[in-house]
């Protein structure tokens, strides 16, 4: 990227503390709204910025970015040499800049505190035996009900394995309504579309060494074929190749399909609200072979060109005392990245999802990752549009994923 453009990005960060050059003597952190409420989000960082400042005599900076096109500013800044010195990642990107010898280890943050932190999450965080990322939150996916829905189709026992999702969805085709919402986009991230099906199904994105896809074996086809399968029967929404997943107005949430399979606690709350509380369960991951759900922890990670990589790792242990992530935890709706004590319940949403955690699964970790889920997502939605087969759309992408893994 041109230099210019990182200056660009630089520029528009929001700044907590400020407008004005950067200190070296300050760590600087990178971060993005896991606290949806803007006034909120803000308030919790200013306080974080006060708290370790007094605690450590170290200056703190936030500087608070978009989701939007965060890997492009990151990157850009990383060449112009002006980036953060700790940015808040998720697993799949981290194998990325760890190849690029863009992180330090953080793994003395991680055993030097006072939580057993969940381990699939310190899997996920870690590249060759070495911890790239300290965990702030966790976040879990899991499955939804409208109870009245099915109760409606003559279907009391809520479904919770492929084969009994495949047995309802006729009877709720009768009344015209979807058993399944599926987001088919291919702007949509596999790991709350595809990839939680395809972990059901007992396979996975890459073989064990990473060289080559293994979507393509007979699991994933097996995965893909539930989706046709549930398309032909009228089992997922007209829309479902193109459509895109959203809070608000998901076809759960506005009463136009029976369950979703990988849905956050804010969609499930907007479903409680639009549907009602009685009409709303939230059930365990549905079994296939195996019961998983998409879940990954939300990381904190050091890069190799900070300025002050001590202070820096000092900031990392703080944001891990319990204080610090309680409050994350609380106003973000997100849990809590250890085990040693229990998640907050707020409500019934929240007990619902809590159960959820220990199968909760981060991802396949590749530094390829993001740009496989692009090659594949295209090949996914050709087989819902029944222009190829589950065995041939996933063939086909196979070839160009195993392709770009032999250009390492």
């Amino acid at each position: 990227m041109k230099r210019s453009a990182a200056l660009v990005a630089v520029v528009l960060a929001t700044t907590l503390t400020g407008c004005g050059s950067q200190s070296d003597d300050a760590v600087t952190l990178w971060m993005y709204p896991v606290i949806t409420d803007e006034a909120q989000n803000r308030a919790y960082w200013q306080q974080v910025e006060a708290g370790f400042e007094a605690e450590h005599g170290i200056r703190l900076r936030v500087e608070l970015q978009p989701w939007a096109t965060r890997e492009q500013k990151l990157g850009a800044a990383l060449m112009a040499g002006n980036g953060p010195d700790v940015v808040l990642l998720q697993p799949d990107m981290i194998p990325q800049y760890v190849e690029e010898k863009a992180l330090l280890p953080v793994s003395e943050v991680l055993t030097g505190g006072e939580h057993t932190y969940r381990p699939s999450a310190v899997d996920a965080l870690t590249v060759q035996g070495q911890a790239y990322g300290v965990p702030i939150y966790q976040t879990v996916t899991t499955t939804v009900y409208n109870r009245k829905l099915f109760a409606e189709a003559g279907i009391s026992d809520l479904p919770d394995t492929w084969d009994e999702v495949r047995a309802a969805a006729p009877k709720l085709a009768a009344h015209g309504v979807p058993i399944l919402d599926y987001a088919g986009s291919t702007e949509e991230t596999l790991n709350m579309t595809f990839y939680p099906l395809l972990w059901q199904a007992g396979g996975t994105v890459f073989d064990e060494e990473g060289s080559r896809s293994a979507f393509s074996s007979p699991q994933g086809v097996e995965a893909l074929k539930f989706l046709v399968d549930l398309k032909a029967m009228g089992g997922l929404p007209r829309d479902a190749t193109t459509k895109r997943s959203g809070v608000a107005d998901d076809a759960l949430v506005t009463g136009r399909a029976a369950m979703a399979h990988a849905m956050v606690p804010a969609a499930a709350r907007n479903v409680v609200q639009s549907i009602g509380a009685g009409n709303t369960v939230v059930g365990a991951p549905l079994r296939g072979h195996k019961q998983v759900t998409f879940g990954q922890p939300g990381a904190l990670s050091l890069l190799r060109k900070a300025k002050n990589p001590d202070a820096a790792r000092k900031f990392l242990a703080y944001m891990t005392s319990p204080k610090v992530v309680e409050k994350l935890c609380v106003q973000s709706g997100f849990f809590l990245p250890w085990t040693d004590s229990p998640p907050p319940v707020v409500d019934e949403v929240d007990k619902g999802f809590a159960q959820a955690l220990p199968t909760a699964r981060a991802g396949d970790a590749h530094p390829q990752a993001r740009k496989v889920m692009a090659l594949l997502a295209p090949h996914l939605q050709a087989a819902l549009l029944g222009e190829r087969t589950p065995e041939q759309a996933l063939a086909d992408a196979a070839g160009e994923v195993d392709a770009l893994l032999r250009q390492r």
